[in-house]
This record gives structure tokens, C-alpha cells and sequence, in this order.
């Protein structure tokens, strides 16, 4: 079996993830820390999402640097993207637990969730997706790597949608104007999720479609999105206390 040469217009995403790296981490300690203080369950599951999206970088970025060093897309690679996705899987489901806590909505959902989620856990792992594997070693055999990312699309995008509708929704309900507020960053954090996904998607297109190699510039937005995910979504449950004080007053 062959191995796809690394391309030096990459590095930069190495490092770029290492970067992401440390922002995760950081926010996952902090909302972990908040956890603590105040010892309610939507912090706690938020922390559990920061914490999965860290571990699927590190992976991703422990299977790029095995590329930056030998200079092939090698076995580490290969394990590093279905691993990262089936991070996500997980970090989807802690989501949608925190949404239904703090909008108390959505909860008998939650067991088909997870056991879609397990399914599509496995069909991940399968060796007929190839993941990594240069396409003149697969032409010809059962290739489903395709069904497989639109899975994991569609079943996010099913997360994402359900909570801001529920969040739009109850928002509209709200009394209070700091639950408001919390109610309408969590909506727009699902909108980045949503986008995240989808500058991937654009990306994985120009490589089916054209010569494209990967790897595009539309990585770089989506880890964009993710970040402005992370802040949206902390600030949806900790407001600063001076936001908090304005709006009690107005």
C-alpha cells in the first residue's frame, strides 16, 4: 500500500492546530473551573465538549505531525481522522445534553441520539472508508468513506438545527433579559457549528470535484467558526458580570 506525499503548503496547519490546541484547552480548564464553582450539570457537560474537541485536535494534530516528519500521510494519519470524528460524535451528544438542561427540552431524543451515534461510531472505523489511502489503491473496491462523512454531517446538522430551534424558540418565551442573552449566543454558536461543517464539506468538494489536494483555506474557516463556537457558547452560560448588571438595569 502506497502513501500520499506530505505537501510543505500544510505546515502551517500544523501549527495552526497546535495553537488551537492550547485556546481549547484553556477554555475547557476554565469552564471545568466554573463547573466547580458552581456545581450544577450544564458547565460540567459544557467542559465534556470543550474537552472532546481538544482530544479530536490533538489527534489530528498527532497524525499531521506524523506526516510533517516522515513526509507521507502515514498509519497514525490514517487512524487520526475517523478517531477525530468519532470525537465529534461524542462531543455532539454532551451538547446536545447541555442545550436540554438549560432550555429543559429535547430530553427524549436523547437515547436515540446515542445509539445512532454508536452506529455511526463503528461504521467510522470500517477499513472500507480509506481513510488517508490514495485513491489508485482503492479504485475499483467498496469505497464508503462518502456515506460515512454525510453521516456524521447530517447527524451533527440534526444536533445543531434542533438546538438553535429550541433555543430561538425559547427565547421568545424568556422573562429574563440575561437568559435571553445566554439563550441568543447559544443560537449563534449552533450557526457556527453549522458552518464549520460546511466550510469542510466545501473543502472535501474541491477535492472530489477538481485537482485540488486538500487542505484548503476553508479548513482555516472552519477552525475559525469552532473558535467563535467556543466563545459564544461559554458566554451563553458565564456573562461577564458587567454585561449581567446592564442589562438588569435596562
Amino acid at each position: 500500500m502506497s502513501y500520499t506525499e506530505f505537501q510543505d503548503y500544510v505546515l502551517p496547519l500544523f501549527f495552526f492546530y497546535i495553537a488551537l490546541i492550547v485556546f481549547s484547552i484553556f477554555m475547557t480548564v476554565k469552564m471545568f473551573l466554573k463547573w466547580r464553582e458552581r456545581n450544577v450539570k450544564p458547565p460540567l457537560h459544557l467542559s465534556v465538549v470543550f474537552a472532546l474537541f481538544s482530544i479530536a485536535l490533538i489527534g489530528l494534530t498527532i497524525g499531521l505531525g506524523e506526516a510533517v516528519i516522515t513526509r507521507y500521510y502515514m498509519e497514525l494519519y490514517r487512524f487520526s481522522l475517523p478517531f477525530a470524528y468519532s470525537t465529534m460524535i461524542i462531543a455532539d451528544i454532551f451538547l446536545f445534553l447541555f442545550a436540554s438542561e438549560i432550555t429543559n427540552r429535547g430530553r427524549g431524543a436523547f437515547v436515540p441520539l446515542i445509539i445512532i451515534g454508536i452506529a455511526l461510531f463503528v461504521v467510522l472505523y470500517l477499513p472500507w472508508n480509506w481513510w488517508g489511502v490514495p485513491q489508485e489503491d482503492y479504485t475499483g473496491q467498496l469505497n464508503i468513506r462518502l456515506y460515512s462523512t454525510l453521516g456524521l454531517i447530517v447527524y451533527s446538522y440534526i444536533i445543531y438545527i434542533f438546538i438553535a430551534i429550541t433555543c430561538f424558540r425559547a427565547r421568545k418565551k424568556a422573562d429574563d433579559g440575561v437568559a435571553r442573552l445566554g439563550l441568543s449566543l447559544l443560537l449563534l454558536a449552533m450557526i457556527c457549528m453549522v458552518c464549520f461543517f460546511l466550510m469542510m464539506v466545501i473543502d472535501t468538494l474541491l477535492i472530489t470535484l477538481t485537482d485540488h489536494p486538500g487542505y484548503s483555506a476553508f479548513v482555516y474557516y472552519a477552525w475559525i467558526f469552532a473558535i467563535i463556537f467556543y466563545i459564544l457558547s461559554y458566554f451563553s452560560l458565564v456573562m461577564p458580570d458587567w454585561v449581567v448588571k446592564r442589562i438588569k438595569k435596562s
